[in-house]
């Protein structure tokens, strides 16, 4: 096997310097600009690692599921003997997408313009009517691409077309313990617990949006209002967002490192069962697994329904929220973004909390997440159409006595500070500058 390198033209150092300052101001043209936009699906989501899949989604062998490394259609697949291969989704033939189904167990993937067979390690091993190929024809040199990297984290399967990034566990640095947490908490009653699909959705904007959104507190008293006055109204305080309504608390926002930031909730959160809105079902599944897994085992399935705390974002394109949800993001174009939701499932808990964690998972998205699409949505109009306004502001905790920075490189602020958006451009503006030997295996 040999990696083919797939670089483009060299670029110098220090290009983007000009569009994102150093007093926090970001140009518009990050978000506008196709040409960006082409190079950050090389050099970010080629030249770095990106989330693909879950372990628990391929628990057998030639199990497989399709996903995308920035634009690229991919399949995560499991051969024969239970390995993993991060394939490229296109037949070396005349390059038809191979696979379209989104998930399954299949030991051959035939490719339907020609119907080329490949087994699940990426082989080619078939090709139609051979006669009509030369005797040099060599089908070991037109297997599927595969990703020259790809490694798991405690489930968590990520993947890279740059041969030389450093392994997933280094890479996650800071961000690493956090996420152990997230799992662990987990893991404190099921170590068998799966991956199942959640809301899916598109909105109208470029990616970053998103990535800046899910760490900046500062919008959500405003933004979520409804939401939050709903809550009240109807249910009374200390239900769903409340505990975030100014800056004046113990809650805080970091940057961890190579682009990974943190909205950290805990502080503020104490238990979250009672903090769950009212959703279909809750009193009468809560009774249920009270009943059946007993009092103490019972408290702790309903404390993992509601929020646990913390909005992690694995930079470019996974978002932790902790309470075994979590959210994958898949650029389409400059201004067009898929949005994936997962849940986690335990197999050996009563099938009421399992239920009550759908429902949960489904509470916020299908309410206040429709906030921050029409607001990412309107910010990609705007910026798109008023090209004479260049910038956008994240400044917020700037030179303030707000900003901390610790032994390991963590820069900790004020809760409703830019601290995170801010480090995570400084990882854009190091990758955009970087030359990755990008590669396939073949």
């Amino acid at each position: 096997m040999s990696v083919h390198n797939l670089n483009p033209a060299r670029q110098q150092p220090g290009r983007y310097d000009h569009l994102i300052r150093p007093d926090g101001l970001v140009h518009r043209t990050l978000y506008t600009d196709p040409a960006i936009f082409d190079e950050e699906m090389r050099k970010i989501f080629g030249g770095s690692w990106v989330y693909l899949a879950h372990e628990s989604e391929l628990p057998d062998p030639h199990d497989f599921k399709t996903a995308t490394l920035g634009r690229r259609p991919v399949i995560v697949a499991r051969d024969g003997n239970g390995a993993l291969h991060g394939l490229l989704n296109r037949c070396t033939h005349r390059g038809s997408l191979v696979c379209v189904k989104e998930q399954g167990n299949a030991p051959r993937f035939q490719c339907p313009y020609h119907n080329w067979t490949f087994g699940s390690d990426g082989r080619l091993l078939a090709v139609t009517f051979p006669d009509g190929f030369a005797a040099s024809f060599d089908k070991k040199t037109r297997n599927l691409g595969q990703l020259p990297r790809l490694e798991s984290y405690r489930g968590f399967i990520f993947g890279s077309l740059n041969p030389e990034v450093e392994p997933v566990a280094q890479w996650l640095g800071n961000a690493r313990p956090v996420l152990d947490w997230a799992i662990d908490k987990d893991e404190a009653v099921s170590r068998r617990w799966r991956v199942v699909k959640g809301t899916h959705y598109t909105f109208r904007a470029n990616w970053k949006h998103q990535n800046d959104n899910n760490c900046d507190p500062y919008h959500v008293p405003f933004l979520h209002s409804s939401t939050a006055k709903m809550n009240e109204v109807m249910h009374g305080v200390g239900k769903g967002l409340d505990h975030v309504k100014g800056d004046r608390n113990r809650m805080y926002v970091q940057y961890l490192g190579n682009g990974h930031k943190l909205f950290d909730q805990r502080p503020e959160m104490g238990d979250s069962w009672p903090r769950v809105r009212p959703i279909p079902g809750k009193e009468t599944h809560a009774t249920a697994i009270l009943a059946e897994a007993g009092e103490a085992m019972g408290a702790k399935y309903l404390e993992l329904v509601g929020r646990a705390g913390i909005n992690l974002i694995i930079y470019p394109n996974l978002f932790i929220m902790g309470h075994g949800m979590f959210a994958v993001y898949e650029p389409v174009s400059v201004a067009r973004t898929n949005t994936r939701y997962y849940s986690t499932l335990f197999d050996d808990a009563p099938a009421a909390f399992n239920t009550l964690r759908l429902r949960f998972a489904e509470d916020f998205n299908n309410l206040a997440g429709r906030d921050d699409n029409d607001a990412m949505e309107r910010i990609q109009d705007a910026l798109d159409t008023i090209p004479e306004m260049e910038w956008l502001d994240f400044s917020r905790g700037l030179g303030t006595p707000r900003e901390s920075t610790d032994e390991n490189g963590v820069i900790t602020g004020n809760v409703m500070d830019d601290t995170g958006v801010r480090g995570s451009y400084l990882r854009w503006k190091e990758l955009m500058h970087a030359e990755p030997q990008l590669g396939v295996v073949t």
